[in-house]
C-alpha cells in the first residue's frame, strides 16, 4: 500500500504524530539495535554493520553524540564483558 503523501509530507506528519523528526528517530533505533548487539556479546564491527551503520568509526561517533559514551564503554560495562 502506499500512501498518498509526499515524502517531505509524510516527514511532517511524523513529526507532528511523535514529537520528534524521522531521521533522529530511526538514528535512535538503530543505536538501539546496536547496544542490544553490544551489551549481548556482539563484537562491534558486527554491531555496526547489523545496525544499518557503514562501519564501527561512524557508529561509533554517532553513539557517543546520542548516549555519551562509546559503544567501547557499554560493553565494558555490560555483565557479557565480566565472563
Amino acid at each position: 500500500a502506499e500512501a498518498a503523501l509526499s515524502p517531505s509530507r509524510l516527514m511532517h506528519a511524523f513529526t507532528e504524530s511523535v514529537g520528534i523528526p524521522l531521521r533522529p528517530y530511526v538514528r535512535w533505533l538503530r543505536l538501539q539495535r546496536a547496544a542490544t548487539a553490544i551489551v549481548t556479546g556482539t563484537p562491534l564491527s558486527l554491531a555496526a554493520a547489523e545496525a544499518g551503520f557503514s562501519d564501527a568509526a561512524h557508529m561509533s561517533r554517532t553513539f557517543k553524540q546520542m548516549f555519551g559514551m562509546t559503544p567501547s564503554a557499554l560493553q565494558r560495562r555490560s555483565p557479557v564483558a565480566s565472563r
